[in-house]
């Protein structure tokens, strides 16, 4: 029979013993990173474009916008209301191709370098929690273009929803009204079509 007093001892002792040393959790990754990272992959692809081709330039930034942009929500929001007439099917199609769509669009793009950089300024709260990463291109000729981006937290980490194109248009209300007119006119399928023909247009025939 075990004795009272060597348990009790037993129990103190391992009381005392310090508790198995625990890493401290990898930090979120704020707003303005997030715009670090893909202002990153930007220079690299533009840096590199003439080497690395259209495909290769999508391959490597494929896995950079599906980390920065909350993709499939940036597909309901240029959709807009009528998101709901589309059955699951019809959605999933419609977030796939808009997907697809909007890397091939920076694949395309961002196919060149001469002495680009990135400057970024200031992040301010909006409206919702979200936060505006405020951000210029700037060329070694001509005025910057301002690029800002629009995060919303998601989960632990922070992803782009929408891009300001001059600081103050945004890019998924110009979709809205051509995706929200073709939707309407022509049902789900219809849409997917439209998009389909935007990746077309964008991919290079050689």
């Amino acid at each position: 029979m075990r004795s009272p007093a060597l348990y009790r001892l037993a129990l103190t002792l391992a009381l005392l013993l310090p508790l198995p040393f625990a890493a401290p959790a990898a930090s979120a990754a704020e707003p303005r990173q997030v715009v670090e990272t893909l202002d990153a992959a930007l220079l690299d692809v533009m840096k590199n474009a003439d080497s690395l081709g259209f495909r290769g330039r999508y391959q490597k930034l494929e896995p950079v916008l599906d980390q920065v942009f909350n993709l499939p929500l940036m597909a309901r929001i240029a959709v807009g209301p009528d998101w709901s007439t589309l059955n699951p099917t019809q959605q999933q199609k419609v977030m796939d191709a808009f997907r697809r769509f909007s890397i091939t669009t920076y694949a395309a793009r961002f196919d060149g370098y001469s002495g680009e950089s990135f400057q970024v300024n200031d992040v301010k709260p909006v409206s919702g929690g979200d936060q505006v990463v405020d951000t210029r291109l700037v060329r070694p000729s001509g005025a910057p273009v301002a690029l800002n981006y629009r995060l919303r937290a998601s989960g632990a980490n922070w992803q782009i929803i929408d891009v300001y194109l001059n600081g103050t248009i945004s890019q998924l209300a110009n979709y809205r009204s051509e995706f929200g007119a073709t939707l309407r006119r022509g049902g789900g399928d219809a849409l997917v079509q439209l998009i389909e023909r935007k990746i077309a247009e964008l991919t290079p025939r050689r």
